[in-house]
């Protein structure tokens, strides 16, 4: 057996850069035994793998290279070794649970779109009757961009004469755990009251959606007509680069009685 291991097999039995291994020994982290002054290669010993397979170990599990220096390292107490390995287990976990979570919205924006699009006529206008519906609040335009859920769900915006704002609609599909926590937790989102809705879409910017939420206005006739207008939009920034190409459904309440209208006050 060797005793001694260049830096070029080194990097070949752990498939691993030598700019790398080069890195570790600037800062302390795993140094070789030997240094040729006149062209600098470097020789490990052969037991020192076994350190370099712990490093390799610690940064699959997540740790940084300064908690590797500092805290695993450093420490020859199995003890401490095991919580440090529990503490880091537990972060991963959490990861692990946020990235699914960020999984499950995307795959429910992907199916609102894919359920949506096919009914789309721009030129149509007619009424539908939904169940209640949940959305995430997150209020005027300024704090849109900031928000995680606007990003992960699809949009839904409320106009009332010069305003508007903003929620992360969160749309059912049947699996949408964010909804179902809502049955055992001590959560509650806003609804949009059941009921029946005259609707059209709008397609283009958003500028322009008031023209069509008018043209759809008119359509409804003698219809007794919320003052809000509730948009979703279906073909948005996310998923087309020309904003010509934007699609919003557009729903308006339609009263069906005087406690349906104060419901309506709510949003």
């Amino acid at each position: 057996m060797k005793e001694t291991l260049s830096i070029g097999e080194i990097s070949a039995l752990f498939h691993l850069n030598v700019q790398t291994l080069i890195y570790y020994d600037s800062i302390g982290l795993l140094v070789p035994i030997e240094r040729n002054p006149t062209n600098g290669y470097r020789k490990y010993r052969f037991d020192q793998i076994y350190k370099l397979a712990t490093i390799r170990y610690l940064r699959r599990l997540g740790y940084s290279l300064k908690e590797i220096q500092a805290s695993y390292l450093e420490s020859r107490d199995i003890d401490s070794n095991l919580e440090q390995l529990k503490k880091q287990s537990s972060i991963i976990r959490k990861k692990a649970e946020n990235l699914l979570n960020t999984d499950r919205a995307i795959q429910q924006k992907i199916h609102f779109i894919e359920q949506e699009l096919p009914n789309v006529d721009i030129e149509c206008v007619s009424i539908k009757e939904f169940p209640e519906r949940f959305y995430f609040p997150i209020g005027g335009e300024e704090l849109l961009y900031g928000d995680d859920w606007f990003y992960l769900n699809p949009t839904v915006v409320f106009y009332k004469n010069d305003s508007k704002y903003f929620g992360a609609y969160l749309f059912d599909d049947g699996e949408n755990t964010i909804l179902q926590k809502e049955t055992t937790d001590s959560l509650r989102f806003p609804v949009i009251p059941a009921g029946r809705y005259l609707c059209g879409y709008h397609q283009g910017a958003y500028e322009h959606i008031y023209s069509s939420a008018q043209r759809i206005r008119d359509a409804g006739g003698d219809l007794d007509l919320a003052d809000i207008t509730i948009n979703f939009n279906i073909i948005d920034q996310f998923v087309e680069r020309d904003n010509r190409n934007y699609i919003t459904e557009v729903q308006i309440p339609i009263i069906e009685s005087e406690e349906h209208r104060e419901q309506l006050l709510w949003l």
